[in-house]
């Protein structure tokens, strides 16, 4: 009997996790239909009043919705808080950040995203915890009834209490298998969907590295290159946020300045709009040959455009973004040291600048997807020297940015 009840529950839960990575997935084919619905008709003024129109839509939806999009963070900070999250917004959650990513905003959809994910495996585990603690009820019901409580997404739910937790030992062990299972399964749906529908890959290989070990003195000067940059940054990003907070804009004005910025950027440099996620090829494409302070005042351009659409309610995540703009500034100095393996100095300096606005582990995951296996051991060496200079220097530094 409890055999077949651990079978019903396994079940259960990849139907479930299934039913999240498809949600995921459909998101992103979504978003990336409507972006290209809005933004494809190469009509200028076109372009301008739709932008106009999403902006309007939006405010309707933050004056109702006001503490949305959720982040990833947002959902952690709840969870730790309250033992649970409330997912009833999920789905407004993302229909937000969608009008956002839609209207050309230079956020990444990675923010809300997650928080999505967070939100509805916290669902599952609700309908999970349902299902074994009324197993026996459920039993005695017609199979229509069962079904029908099964797959309510909005009723029959039973949410975590710690008293009524089970602690046997080999309960919580089956537990902590089926968390990644379900996770894997998950991501399966996600992967399939996407690839089944054609969706652009955000991976892209970006050349072939022939560095050697001659090179490696060049480690040093580019990564306090990095380095500066990124606490220049840093600086800039808190001192525009405390201005913002201190001048206290209504809604309706943020709203507006971010369309405003939007449309600049759609008019001054139209590449930069939206994420960043699927433009990297640009800089082994159409920008692969511009000079140096060209890749230099875009990538600054970016990280300004991300900081606007962050502080007047186009939130969104960063990664991408930081991510995107980190690899202009990485290929501007290897436009500087023209003489080197220009990946090898790409690398070095992307991790370096995603490091210090980020986190070194965000930043080597994501910038190890990009870059040739051979590069692999000088972006950990860059990752595990960023993560002890955040450990152990602050406590000798005179000068703090951050």
């Amino acid at each position: 009997m409890i055999k077949i009840k651990r079978v019903f529950l396994i079940i259960y839960g990849l139907m479930l996790s299934t039913v999240i990575g498809v949600i995921a997935a459909s998101f992103l084919i979504l978003e990336g239909f409507t972006s290209e619905l809005i933004w494809s008709s190469n009509n200028k003024l076109i372009e301008t009043l739709l932008v106009i129109m999403g902006s309007v839509i939006l405010y309707f939806l933050l004056k109702r919705w006001p503490d949305l999009p959720k982040t990833s963070q947002d959902s952690i900070r709840e969870l730790k808080l309250n033992k649970t999250i409330d997912y009833h917004d999920v789905f407004f959650n993302l229909l937000i950040t969608l009008v956002i990513l839609s209207f050309g905003a230079g956020v990444g959809p990675e923010a809300a995203l997650l928080s999505a994910i967070i939100s509805l495996s916290i669902w599952q585990a609700d309908k999970l915890r349902y299902l074994y603690f009324q197993y026996d009820k459920l039993k005695q019901l017609p199979l229509g009834l069962v079904l029908k409580r099964l797959f309510n997404p909005f009723k029959f739910r039973q949410k975590y209490v710690g008293a009524s937790a089970p602690k046997i030992p080999s309960i919580i062990k089956q537990k902590r298998i089926l968390y990644p299972v379900f996770i894997i399964n998950g991501l399966l749906a996600f992967v399939l969907l996407i690839k089944q529908t054609d969706q652009p890959s955000f991976i892209l290989k970006l050349g072939r590295t022939d560095w050697s070990l001659v090179d490696i003195w060049l480690l040093p000067v580019l990564m306090v290159v990095g380095i500066i940059f990124g606490k220049i940054c840093k600086l800039f990003y808190k001192v525009f946020h405390l201005w913002i907070n201190k001048m206290n804009f209504r809604l309706p004005i943020k709203i507006s300045l971010g369309t405003i910025f939007i449309l600049l950027i759609s008019y001054l440099a139209p590449d930069l709009l939206f994420s960043g996620q699927h433009s990297l090829d640009l800089l082994i494409g159409n920008w692969s040959h511009k000079s140096a302070e060209f890749l230099i005042i875009m990538g600054i351009v970016k990280l300004l455009f991300l900081a606007l659409c962050l502080n007047f309610n186009w939130r969104g995540g960063d990664i991408f973004p930081i991510t995107f703009a980190a690899m202009i500034e990485g290929f501007a100095v290897a436009q500087i040291f023209g003489g080197y393996d220009k990946l090898f100095i790409v690398a070095i300096v992307a991790t370096t600048i995603m490091s210090e606005l980020l986190s070194p582990i965000i930043a080597g995951v994501f910038i190890m997807l990009f870059f040739p296996i051979k590069l692999l051991p000088i972006i950990i060496l860059v990752v595990i020297l960023m993560f002890l200079k955040d450990k152990y220097l602050p406590k000798f530094a005179i000068f703090k940015f951050s």
